[in-house]
């Protein structure tokens, strides 16, 4: 287990988050047998080169903007700074399924900031309001000692002495909040929050029935009180829809056209997924260059300029036996997957986590490969992780510095896709 040299207890961990994270440096993660892991949860010790090792759950300087007393640990920093693009809504879900610490969402900006760069100095939500509070009191007061007194320089000069910042500048160090305010702060209590927004108790099968009664077909059959006789049939989705008798017999007859037209509907693309951690070697930022012009890109290089990620990409590739050309589709999450969109998968690009797959129909990573085409990519002279011998999936190979290389590797790629596709998922040829 890598011990923790004495100079780190010196040193902000957040600091040297943002100093690695700003020159692109790698940090290592280590278990607590002190060998390399990309699993955050499996994680012991947490090195920055030689310059100091936190325990994962080391304390940083920042705190949290409703209290002062709860300071982000390393690992919860290191995890908001690895999904930073994922939407707040999925990254509150992984980080209680894996009991990791949170950052707030008022935290967020300011904190991604720093560790980025733009920013020298780290202020939190409620610090930024203490401020704004206290210079408003601070002008409050100085024309009042005006008023009374005349010395509005001396009151002005006090009141500044006295306005809170809690500010973290590069070198993490802290100005103190106002003690009203950290009381005020400590005491609010969220009532609405983003999950109990989107939960609700309420049903809505009634609402289709309400609109063919406000709005009923012209030759719909009237029953004895005037009104239309409306009939409930039953969606695939379970939820009673209702249709008056004219409707229902009008459906009936455009089945059989409904089933021709569903029929003729374009065949799905085969789809293509990366990991969506920024981390990864293959992500979001440089799959297009590596499927369509052969040639790999480092991601991080690629998102640091600023190019925002994209949700979905879509590759065209000429199959080297048929002259076929097949449209991919490259996507980082399955949320919002479709039993179709399972059926279309083709290949899985992975960094070796398990927790890659988490939410997906196969239960673990074995059986994952079973049903889908799977790769590995590291740098060459890199070694093998033990945890992915058993999962039944490719080593894409690539170069550090030999950008002629890649090209070699790629089309091997291709190659076992098309093989994979011809034996598995031969409906994709015409």
């Amino acid at each position: 287990m890598a011990s923790t040299p004495t100079s780190a207890t010196a040193l902000d961990p957040l600091v040297l988050l943002r100093q690695f994270t700003i020159h692109n440096r790698p940090i290592e993660l280590l278990d607590s047998d002190g060998n390399l892991t990309t699993d955050l949860l499996k994680t012991a010790t947490v090195r920055f080169g030689d310059e100091a090792s936190f325990p994962r759950d080391a304390p940083t300087s920042y705190s949290r903007s409703s209290s002062d007393s709860d300071h982000y640990t390393l690992s919860a920093v290191l995890y908001f700074l690895d999904h930073r693009d994922q939407s707040f809504y999925e990254y509150m879900k992984l980080t209680n399924s894996m009991g990791l610490q949170n950052v707030s969402f008022g935290d967020r900006a300011a904190l991604l900031d720093y560790l980025t760069g733009k920013t020298n100095t780290l202020v939190s939500a409620a610090a930024s309001a203490a401020a704004t509070a206290t210079g408003s009191n601070g002008a409050s007061s100085s024309a009042s000692a005006s008023a009374s007194s005349g010395k509005r320089a001396n009151a002005d000069s006090a009141n500044d002495g006295n306005r809170s910042r809690a500010r973290l500048d590069a070198n993490g160090s802290f100005s103190r909040i106002n003690d009203a305010t950290r009381e005020v702060v400590r005491r609010e209590r969220a009532l609405i929050t983003t999950s109990s927004v989107l939960s609700s108790t309420k049903s809505f099968t009634r609402v289709p029935d309400l609109i063919k009664e406000l709005f009923p077909p012209k030759n719909a059959p009237k029953g004895p009180d005037g009104k239309p006789i409306v009939t409930s049939t039953k969606h695939a989705s379970g939820l009673a829809v209702g249709t008056s008798a004219s409707a229902s017999s009008a459906t009936n007859g455009t089945k059989s056209s409904s089933h021709i037209r569903a029929s003729q509907r374009k065949r799905a693309n085969p789809i293509i997924i990366v990991p969506a951690a920024t981390t990864a070697m293959i992500n979001m930022y440089n799959i297009e260059d590596l499927l369509k012009d052969h040639q790999f890109s480092d991601g991080r290089t690629i998102m640091e300029r600023g190019e925002a990620k994209p949700r979905e990409i879509f590759i065209e590739h000429t199959l080297s036996r048929t002259d076929q050309r097949l449209r991919f589709r490259v996507v980082d999450s399955v949320q919002d997957f479709t039993e179709a969109d399972w059926n279309s998968l083709v290949c899985v690009f992975t960094q070796g986590a398990p927790w890659q797959f988490k939410n997906w129909i196969w239960k673990s990573p074995e059986n994952i490969f079973q049903n889908t085409l799977g790769f590995y990519p590291k740098y060459n002279d890199e070694k093998l992780k033990e945890s992915i011998k058993t999962w039944g999936i490719s080593v894409l190979n690539i170069e550090r510095t030999k950008r002629h290389m890649d090209k070699a590797a790629v089309v091997g790629m291709w190659t076992a896709i098309e093989q994979y596709i011809a034996t598995k998922k031969p409906e994709f040829f015409n």
